[in-house]
């Protein structure tokens, strides 16, 4: 195959996967240690809890994972604190996204304070951060980009990145707090491609094949 050819099924390629990739946000670095937290049930049953980035110090465990909505598509990681889910709505509220973050709090003995970031926004090179105060003591649950009381717009067929942080502080003064530790993830949107596009990358290949079957006769 010529260097023309070779440059038809590229473009063929790109123009469908333009609309059919995902962003690329501001996103966190990950922390903390992946592998299982088996004590976690994130307020629920059957909410998965082998793949979870966790951390904390002074005999406090945090813990950051995401898992499917109910019975959504299922959310794969990459082992180092990147998810992967597909966009579009849960089944059971059309405002919610199919996947969920969970998350876990153990304060210990700590005396500690505990927050929870979350990135509501996917769009390239930027983020929309909601800050939730955890409990003190033991607590955890499995929310939603789209619940009502995290502040911000949220659509659940967008594809991009999400992040997330949940921080353990600890108190340096009447009114001082200090980072002790955290676990970070990033949660990756990926879309489908539209049946249009779909229709396009066909067309293009179609027209390649043309071409390559010409420039045979010619020889």
């Amino acid at each position: 195959m010529n260097n023309r050819v070779t440059s038809l099924v590229a473009a063929a390629v790109a123009v469908t996967l333009a609309g059919a990739g995902t962003g690329n946000a501001q996103a966190v670095t990950p922390a903390g240690t992946f592998g299982s937290l088996p004590v976690a049930t994130f307020g629920g049953t059957g909410i998965p809890n082998n793949a979870v980035m966790t951390g904390g110090v002074n005999g406090a465990t945090i813990g950051l994972t995401a898992t499917p909505r109910y019975s959504a598509p299922a959310v794969t990681n990459d082992g180092a604190g990147t998810f992967f889910a597909a966009a579009g709505p849960s089944a059971t509220n059309s405002a919610y996204a199919g996947w969920n973050f969970d998350f876990y709090v153990d304060a210990g003995s700590s005396n500690s304070l505990f927050k929870l970031f979350v990135d509501r926004n996917p769009a390239p090179g930027t983020d929309q951060w909601s800050m939730q105060q955890i409990p003190l003591g033991t607590y955890q649950d499995s929310w939603n980009e789209g619940m009502s009381f995290l502040s911000g717009p949220f659509d659940p067929n967008a594809g991009g990145e999400y992040s997330f942080l949940l921080v353990q502080y600890t108190p340096t003064g009447p009114y001082g707090y200090a980072e002790q530790a955290r676990v970070a993830m990033n949660v990756d949107v990926t879309t489908t491609p539209e049946p249009s596009s779909l229709a396009l990358l066909g067309t293009g290949f179609v027209g390649v094949a043309g071409f390559v079957k010409r420039r045979v006769k010619r020889v």
